[in-house]
């Protein structure tokens, strides 16, 4: 009798225990791409074979293929109305999976710039100093010191680099240094010392 009970217990047990039937999804890689969509990403996750439709939002993409052991599906990104985030969900036989989220931003839309110092950081009030300002996505930047618009020679191509010269300071003291692109604007941290 207690062999018996004990049997009927373990598979009361084993029954109880919760199994995932369906698709579990972890992440698209990568996470985010064009509007226009028609780039290549990789969905990965557990228990994905089978798949049948991947959803962004509610627009289909176009699925390429799928391991046979379920773990990743390559698909082709649909287009989408506008930049933005969405949820990303698989359907396969077991079911519809969870939602990752997948960015589509708008290529012609710049980044704004970034600022992470300026060189040298000090100077003369009288100005008249070459400086550097180095960063990101500077391209096109004008500068101004303390509201003062500087002299801007140019930047590299990777926008990484912006080349001036300092104007002239009405006392000694530090001074905010600004960056300001079409794309929006940047402190450099620090600012800048007239001596």
């Amino acid at each position: 009798m207690s062999t018996n009970t004990t049997s009927t217990d373990q598979s009361r047990s084993a029954a109880q225990l919760p199994i995932p039937f369906g698709p579990l999804l972890l992440v698209v890689l990568p996470n985010s791409g064009p509007v226009a969509g028609g780039n290549t990403v990789q969905l990965l996750g557990v228990g994905l074979s089978g798949a049948t439709s991947v959803l962004f939002g509610t627009t289909p993409a176009t699925i390429v293929s799928q391991d046979v052991l379920g773990l990743t599906v390559t698909i082709v990104v649909p287009a989408n109305a506008a930049a933005g985030t969405v949820p990303v969900t698989v359907t396969t036989g077991g079911g519809t999976s969870n939602s990752v989220s997948y960015t589509y931003v708008d290529p012609s839309t710049p980044a704004p710039p970034t600022a992470t110092s300026i060189t040298p950081a000090s100077g003369p009030v009288a100005g008249g100093i070459p400086f550097v300002i180095a960063g990101t996505n500077l391209n096109g930047g004008t500068v101004t010191v303390n509201g003062v618009p500087a002299t801007v020679l140019g930047s590299d191509p990777t926008g990484i680099l912006l080349f001036g010269i300092i104007p002239a300071g009405t006392a000694a003291g530090n001074v905010p240094v600004v960056v300001t692109t079409a794309a929006g604007t940047a402190t450099v941290p620090g600012g800048y010392t007239y001596i």
